[in-house]
């Protein structure tokens, strides 16, 4: 099975208090999603990688057409995750969204992010995916070559919706933002919900723009949870930069012993 994908995202930003309303309109269109049994709510921890120039941010923020951004994914419940992990690279093509990913062990991260050979323990882990020499060496490489680090986690609470298992179409509502600055330590949280739609089809079926026009939202096309983070924790200009985000997107700083 290829771990390569290829579709369209959009982002919508629901008011914090309809989080439950929000809720239960998307399952009058499409059920949950459960990735586990009895485990309707998916607690995802992401790493995301940068340079001291913040060049994936600044791609971001002056709109290049075509972009990357590395990050690894955990998927967890209840704040307990698995030994493995989700190594990722996502390229944005326009309004095309492509993700690379493949499984890698917690114990062998940590010598792939700084170049070493694991690849024959990443083949162990990934036997289903004939992609995953290719999609390897490009994360991999990509990392070397822009002098990228593990440099912000974010973690949240995610309900998944879709109509069928081969649906082309899928649907995830978070909530409970939590980023923490790895260079510093410092955390900030965020009230705000985030429903993002993604399709892989040719064409966004009608049910789901009902959907959309069902719930009232309106998408914003330039929120980005990376941005969000390197914004609050890094640059210290939510404001200026996200002004398209409601104000309970807006950060708040807590120290690292109480988050």
């Amino acid at each position: 099975m290829s771990t390569t994908s290829e579709r369209s995202e959009k982002k919508y930003l629901p008011a914090s208090n309809r989080y439950h309303l929000t809720l239960d309109t998307v399952k009058k269109f499409a059920p949950v999603y459960m990735f586990a049994k009895d485990q309707p709510v998916t607690h995802l921890r992401t790493v995301y990688f940068d340079n001291e120039t913040f060049d994936t941010y600044y791609a971001w923020l002056n709109r290049e057409p075509v972009r990357y951004k590395v990050r690894y994914r955990e998927y967890g419940y209840d704040a307990k995750f698995p030994d493995d992990v989700w190594m990722e690279l996502k390229i944005r093509n326009h309004a095309l969204s492509q993700k690379k990913r493949f499984r890698i062990r917690r114990e062998h991260l940590e010598k792939f992010i700084s170049g070493q050979d694991v690849l024959k323990e990443v083949l162990k882990e990934n036997k289903k995916n004939p992609d995953i020499v290719n999609t390897y060496t490009t994360i991999q490489g990509y990392i070397m070559s822009n002098r990228l680090k593990p440099i912000l986690t974010i973690e949240y609470r995610r309900v998944s919706f879709q109509p069928s298992e081969d649906s082309d179409v899928r649907i995830t509502l978070d909530k409970d933002i939590v980023m923490r600055n790895l260079v510093t330590g410092q955390v900030a949280k965020h009230n705000c919900v985030v429903l993002e739609t993604k399709v892989s089809g040719p064409r966004t079926p009608l049910w789901l723009n009902d959907l959309i026009e069902e719930l009232g939202t309106t998408r914003d096309v330039r929120f980005s949870k990376f941005a969000l983070g390197i914004q609050s924790l890094f640059l210290g200009e939510p404001e200026s930069r996200l002004s398209e985000a409601r104000e309970e997107c807006a950060p708040r700083k807590v120290s690292p012993a109480t988050a």
